[in-house]
């Protein structure tokens, strides 16, 4: 639940995520470019020399909007939405 402070300084209950907001946020997710492979996400070359002697194809969709926030200084929060049992098993 998110808190905002008011004119007197006490924190009370924000108001809902509106329906023009929630739209905002998924247009600037359609906008976050992805890449392709490591080398396109502009890494340090030992970096990807690591990523290739681990054998790491292509970035998955999370890293590829991810790195590239980390690389610029913003911080990042995941949401585990879209998580496949199929990791759990390696």
């Amino acid at each position: 639940m998110k808190r905002k402070l008011n004119d007197q300084d006490v924190p009370e209950v924000a108001e809902a995520v509106t329906d023009v907001e929630t739209e905002v946020e998924e247009k600037v997710e359609k906008k976050t470019p992805t890449a392709k492979t490591f080398a396109e996400l502009g890494l340090d070359a030992r970096l990807l020399q690591a990523i290739n002697k681990e054998k790491f194809a292509a970035p998955t969709p999370v890293q590829a909007r991810a790195i590239p926030l980390a690389l610029s200084g913003k911080d990042i929060l995941g949401n585990p939405l879209y998580f496949e049992t199929s990791q759990l098993q390696d």
